[in-house]
């Protein structure tokens, strides 16, 4: 190896090993090495087979099974998905508590989408060869994020582009919702360091 490669190297190391879990598998420290090499590296392209090898890894890790959350406001006494009423000051698994948030309460996805019909249009929408894909930082943490036009995903109060939050740290999912202020939210001070590793095909251009 080169003189001028291994700084790189080791630096790309020290990255990895502060943005990823303890006990993750060596395909998601291969992924998190991809990621944070095109984000600090502006010469960086991903190839094509690199950049999918990210999307699958990202589509598979869905929200953190083990991770719990405090119920906040607009979702106490909405119905689970196993049929029990949500409890003020109750702990629900993120991905119950995003479901009801984005799907129930605020209804951004489609009516009767359904708990395992929102993960699964999640997985679909970071499958999308149209989805835009950028890597920033948010509040000082890596994230990758897949943006994708809504249109047959968009509900009564939905917006025109919806996103999927990725968190390096924890190797999981954090959020996926619709963008109230468009792609605009994407831009700084709401991310830092933002470069897109893919723009997002825009088919429905508005009027």
């Amino acid at each position: 190896m080169t003189g001028s490669g291994r700084p790189r190297d080791e630096i790309l190391a020290r990255l990895v090993a502060a943005n990823t879990r303890p006990g993750a598998s060596d395909e998601e420290r291969a992924v998190h090495r991809l990621i944070l090499d095109a984000a600090t590296d502006p010469a960086r392209q991903l190839a094509a087979a690199e950049l999918e090898r990210v999307l699958q890894h990202i589509a598979g890790a869905g929200f953190d099974p083990l991770a719990l959350e405090r119920v906040r406001g607009n979702i106490v006494r909405l119905v689970r998905p196993d049929g029990r009423e949500v409890q003020q000051g109750e702990y629900l698994p993120p991905a119950e508590a995003h479901y009801l948030r984005h799907c129930v309460a605020r209804q951004e996805w489609p009516a009767g989408i359904g708990f395992a019909g929102y993960l699964a249009a999640i997985r679909q929408v970071i499958a999308d060869p149209t989805s835009g894909v950028l890597v920033g930082r948010q509040y000082g943490v890596w994230q990758l994020t897949v943006v994708r036009e809504a249109r047959e995903l968009l509900g009564p109060a939905g917006r025109e582009w919806l996103v999927v939050e990725y968190r390096l740290r924890i190797g999981h999912w954090t959020t996926a919702h619709h963008l109230w202020r468009g792609l605009a939210q994407l831009d700084p001070p709401d991310k830092e360091d933002v470069r897109w590793l893919r723009t997002p095909r825009q088919l429905h251009p508005p009027d």
